[in-house]
């Protein structure tokens, strides 16, 4: 074990270069000039798996790169999102870990103060990776794939630019929470949801408040019935239109 200091992206680089099975990283910031570097000097047989916190506020501010995780994507690599990340861990090979407060950027590992350890002892890099496992499973985190980063494209394009970074945002049974809100006119949101997703979105909206239950949701059964007359589904519908919407940064869990 040993502690690492800003700057560490030669000791990051490093470790990808070594890596040959895989790269584990969760980091709710991501820019594409590192991923890039990190992508370029991994070896072809090292798959990345990454967990980020995929908000369309984080994307609109510039914190976390679209091209970045298409970059990933498109390496055969696998892209998830859980919300409330704030975690930053490295994991290479299952064998090496770094844990740091520094984010997949440059800032993160060159610019800012970070400070983290290195770790390869067997017995606490092994418990480090079933917890990122355990992360990776949980009905909270969803797979981001390029649909999704298309999506989040269309709606930031309709975004005025002068528009502060806010976009709408809710967290499902979670009130005890402070939300991430970003504000802005709902049009670029629903011009680019189409059918169940936006019915439901639509429904969301018509909730008085940001933090809402599954409960409170599943009350539009009705309503979506009318609708959708011949879906003999509809909480199981419903229930998968939240994760797909969770998926795209707009609501949470």
């Amino acid at each position: 074990m040993r502690i690492l200091t800003t700057p560490w992206k030669a000791d990051f680089l490093n470790l990808v270069q070594q890596s040959k099975k895989s790269i584990r990283i969760t980091s709710p910031f991501v820019k594409n000039d590192i991923c890039a570097e990190m992508i370029s000097a991994k070896a072809s047989s090292s798959k990345i798996e990454l967990i980020t916190s995929f908000k369309l506020m984080h994307i609109h501010s510039g914190s976390l790169d679209i091209s970045a995780l298409e970059s990933i994507i498109e390496d055969n690599g696998v892209v998830k999102s859980f919300p409330k990340l704030h975690s930053k861990v490295y994991i290479f090979d299952d064998a090496k870990a770094i844990i740091t407060s520094g984010n997949l950027t440059y800032g993160g590992m060159l610019k800012n103060f970070e400070y983290g350890i290195y770790l390869d002892e067997p017995l606490i890099v092994r418990d480090i990776v079933e917890d990122f496992k355990t992360l990776t499973q949980s009905d909270k985190t969803g797979i981001i794939k390029k649909l999704h980063l298309e999506n989040v494209k269309t709606i930031l394009a309709k975004i005025p630019k002068s528009v502060a970074p806010k976009l709408p945002s809710f967290a499902i049974e979670t009130p005890e929470e402070n939300l991430d809100i970003i504000e802005t006119p709902i049009d670029p949101i629903t011009s680019s949801l189409k059918g169940w997703k936006l019915e439901v979105f639509l429904c969301i909206q018509s909730i008085p408040t940001q933090v809402f239950t599954l409960h409170e949701v599943n009350e539009f059964e009705s309503q979506l019935r009318q609708i959708y007359p011949g879906n003999k589904h509809i909480t199981d519908k419903i229930r998968q239109q939240l994760q797909y919407l969770r998926d795209l940064g707009l609501i949470e869990s």
